[in-house]
């Protein structure tokens, strides 16, 4: 045999292998094809679409069954008024990636919603879900809309999902979160008979949200849950709370979901007021109450911590005068040790006087915002415990800007909430129960500026009837 008739039967039997190779697996001869879509021409079935830039949708458009339409990251996908989406196959997008809705979108009972990046849906919008909805670890789910799932439809909470106070949900389907989900209702929401609802993540229920159930409401063992109001259970509907009974629980904001609003006129004053504040007149000008500075924290050793000098002087002459009293503490603590000693050292300071207002850290120092959130919530957490061991009702205190940048008030907020913010009206998201409106207030009987502040709850009434602060009916 010559060495080329040798090589020419390597040659055609490495061609016959490679033949038999593509005919055992001829999809890598017919690899899927990517299309990148401009929003105007149809979408044909069993294809791959991506958008990589911003498209606009301004009339029908349907997304075939096998059909995936791809948001990619920095492409962005707006569907206008006169456009619609219907979702046969699967509209997903990714991480980066952004829908906005202002006009139809349809998921149909074969339909996939996908989000791992952001899906926003203006009050203008529409959103008809019959098929499955997922929103991925860093998804966030953002409506305005009103929004119809089916029965038969699944919504699965792994990110965010915020229905916002002008979202009208009816719900006939069902909705589960995981236990590292947030889910905000902040609008109409109503569950349908055959509709179900489980939370094993953060729940808030907004202010002026409207909860109405006649399904099944389920808060598994590892849900928290914020509420300002009330969700109504119909006769059909069921509610299964199978958190963990909290030890303090009748000192968190749980006891004021029920109580009316009000609005009382008060101030809050400290050694910044000087010694001369004239008690009477303060309270012929019609303030309804006042939040006395009880002390402060360490700030070094030439600073240990220290009550305030005209203390005793201001709680003693404002009840001596019929005005109704709360008190707070100014902390510089950094260590959870140290948030507990100054809470031992204030009840301390105000032990056997008669508080009618909650008992109120105060947290402002921007040294203390750079300690983290985790640390800042056990901080915050071993503070009240001290308190609500000496059956006081705690509120923390700080600027809105403060609290939105160091706090998780995911965690947080089962506390009463003083806002800080300087401004004709409140754009704070969170709950709150006093809102400092003014630093710069005139009152008659008090020489200098003075802090002003309204109060939506009737605190004397509240903490009398559960016997918090020691007082009782």
């Amino acid at each position: 045999m010559t060495k080329h008739s040798s090589m020419l039967r390597t040659v055609v039997a490495f061609l016959l292998c490679a033949g038999i190779m593509l005919s055992l697996f001829p999809v890598i001869a017919n690899a899927v094809s990517v299309y990148v879509w401009d929003g105007k021409t149809s979408l044909q079935e069993g294809r791959l679409y991506y958008i990589t830039d911003t498209v606009k949708v301004k009339k029908d458009i349907v997304i075939p069954k096998d059909t995936k339409l791809s948001i990619r990251s920095g492409g962005e996908l707006r569907i206008y008024s006169s456009g619609s989406i219907t979702v046969q196959g699967e509209l997903a997008v990714a991480i980066g990636g952004l829908i906005i809705n202002s006009g139809t979108l349809k998921v149909k009972s074969a339909g996939k919603l996908s989000i791992y990046g952001v899906l926003q849906s203006s009050i203008n919008g529409r959103m008809s879900l019959a098929g499955s909805t997922t929103v991925y670890n860093n998804g966030v789910l953002e409506s305005s809309s009103a929004t119809k799932m089916y029965k038969g439809s699944e919504m699965y909470i792994k990110g965010a999902a915020s229905f916002y106070k002008s979202s009208d949900i009816k719900l006939s389907g069902t909705i589960t979160t995981t236990d590292r989900s947030d889910l905000e209702l902040r609008g109409i929401f109503t569950i349908s008979l055959s509709g179900t609802i489980e939370v094993n993540g953060h729940l808030t229920i907004g202010a002026e949200s409207n909860v109405r159930c006649s399904g099944t409401f389920i808060l598994s063992d590892t849900a928290t849950y914020t509420r300002f109001k009330s969700i109504t259970i119909t006769k059909s509907g069921t509610f299964t709370d199978s958190r963990p009974e909290y030890e303090f629980e009748d000192m968190t904001v749980d006891i004021l979901i029920d109580e009316p609003d009000v609005e009382l006129h008060g101030i809050d004053v400290s050694y910044a007021q000087g010694e001369n504040i004239d008690w009477a007149t303060v309270a012929a000008s019609g303030i309804d109450f006042a939040i006395i500075r009880a002390g402060r924290g360490y700030i070094s050793d030439a600073k240990p911590m220290a009550e305030d000098i005209y203390f005793r002087r201001n709680i003693e002459e404002a009840q001596k005068y019929g005005i109704d009293v709360g008190v707070y503490f100014y902390s510089y603590a950094t260590t959870v040790a140290e948030a507990r000693a100054e809470a031992e050292y204030y009840v301390s300071i105000i032990d056997g006087y008669q508080i009618q207002y909650p008992v109120i850290l105060d947290m402002e120092e921007s040294f203390q915002g750079e300690i983290g959130k985790k640390k800042l919530t056990n901080m915050i957490d071993a503070f009240f415990e001290v308190l609500m061991e000496h059956n006081y009702f705690p509120m923390f205190y700080s600027y809105k800007a403060w609290i939105e940048q160091y706090l998780d008030m995911t965690t947080l907020d089962k506390y009463a909430v003083w806002l800080a913010q300087v401004s004709d009206s409140v754009t704070y998201d969170g709950g709150y129960y006093i809102w400092q409106y003014s630093f710069t207030g005139r009152v008659s009987g008090i020489p200098t500026d003075v802090d002003l502040n309204i109060s939506y709850k009737n605190w004397p009434e509240i903490l009398r009837k559960y016997g918090l602060n020691n007082l009782s009916e």
